[in-house]
C-alpha cells in the first residue's frame, strides 16, 4: 500500500471513529432518527483522490513560528499571514492582508503559563492556545473559533515538533 493510500485509510478510520464518538449514541438511543440525520447514516471510504491528501500533507508539514523581538510576539501559521503583537495582551487593530477583514488582536502568556493569540472580529473570535509539551519539544495548538455563521464553535488542535535551531 502507497503512504499515500496508508495515510488515506488512516484518515478515513479517524473520521469513522470522531463521527461514531460525536454522534453514534445519540443515533443508537433515537428510536427514528430525525431524516436530516438518518441521511448520513452508514459507512464510508475515503474517495478524495491523492491530490487532496498532498494537499492536507503540504498544509501539515508546513512550520509553526513563533518569535519575540522588541516587545512584540510574532507568530505565523500554515495558511495564515504572519501576526505581531506586544507581549503583554494589549489589543491592536490589525488589518488581514488578502480579505481585508479588521480584527482586534493580542498576545501574551495566561496565568496557566501558556501563550495565547486572540483575534476578534466584527462576527468572530478566534482563540489559539499554544500548549508546550513537559519535554518542551511538542507544541499544541489549540484553536475554538466561533462565528455568525457557525451552529456551534469550532474546535480543533495541531501538534507540532520543535525544529532544531539553525545555525
Amino acid at each position: 500500500m502507497s503512504p499515500l493510500r496508508l495515510r488515506s485509510a488512516i484518515l478515513g478510520l479517524l473520521s469513522a471513529v470522531a463521527l461514531a464518538a460525536c454522534c453514534g449514541a445519540s443515533i443508537a438511543l433515537a428510536d427514528a432518527p430525525d431524516p436530516a440525520i438518518q441521511q448520513f447514516v452508514g459507512t464510508y471510504t475515503y474517495v478524495g483522490g491523492d491530490a487532496e491528501i498532498r494537499a492536507l500533507d503540504r498544509a501539515i508539514d508546513e512550520e509553526v513560528g513563533v518569535f519575540f523581538e522588541n516587545g512584540q510576539i510574532r507568530m505565523h501559521r500554515p495558511g495564515q499571514p504572519e501576526v505581531s503583537a506586544p507581549a503583554d495582551g494589549r489589543t491592536i487593530t490589525w488589518r488581514h492582508p488578502t480579505d481585508g477583514d479588521v480584527f482586534q488582536v493580542s498576545h501574551g502568556v495566561d496565568e496557566e503559563g501558556v501563550l495565547y493569540q486572540r483575534f476578534e472580529g466584527e462576527r468572530s473570535v478566534s482563540r489559539n492556545r499554544f500548549v508546550l509539551g513537559k519535554d518542551k519539544k511538542r507544541l499544541t495548538i489549540h484553536t475554538v473559533i466561533t462565528a455568525d455563521r457557525l451552529p456551534a464553535p469550532l474546535r480543533f488542535k495541531m501538534t507540532y515538533a520543535r525544529v532544531a535551531a539553525q545555525r
